[in-house]
């Protein structure tokens, strides 16, 4: 899985948050000198890393708090912390990926699907893909800045568009 690193991430900080280890994710991602990350950098996170529990993995969005994300998938704030490893001040960033316990992922419409974004990918780039409408993309995922997406971010995509309109006779 890949993880975007943020302000303030050390690999061990990054390694004690996947339940794996600092050699590890050197290894993975050939890095020389472990105290070279940046924000924003690409970190591929070995897999088995994922917590035994029932779940699954959420992209935070832009306005998004653990309030929140908490109310939105019925689960206590103390627990979403916890199992996340949260410190205080409890400030999490866009992009961050968070693990919802307890929970299952949305579920895609009827016909439609599941996508993970890619490196490189736009909201309109992948509309094109599935034929689908942008707005209606945008609207199913809820997603405040349609500029702003993230490698790793879950889509649900609707049912492909039959934008086959006959001509007026």
């Amino acid at each position: 899985m890949i993880y975007i690193a943020q302000p303030g991430d050390t690999l061990y900080k990054i390694a004690r948050k996947f339940n794996t280890t600092v050699e590890s994710i050197l290894a993975a991602n050939k890095i020389a000198n472990p105290t070279l990350i940046y924000p924003g950098q690409l970190l591929e996170i070995p897999q088995g890393t994922t917590p035994s529990e029932k779940g699954f993995y959420y992209i935070v969005q832009p306005g998004d708090t653990l309030y929140r994300i908490a109310q939105r998938y019925n689960i206590p704030l103390t627990e979403l912390i916890r199992v996340n490893r949260i410190p205080p001040p409890y400030i999490i960033y866009s992009g961050q990926r968070i693990f919802i316990p307890g929970a299952e992922p949305p579920k895609p419409p009827p016909e439609g699907r599941i996508y993970i974004v890619q490196p490189g990918d736009t909201l309109y780039t992948i509309a094109e893909r599935f034929n689908v409408p942008l707005d209606a993309l945008i609207r199913l995922n809820n997603i405040p800045r349609p500029d702003l997406i993230y490698p790793g971010q879950r889509l649900l995509i609707p049912a492909p568009s039959n934008n086959t309109q006959e001509e007026p006779s």
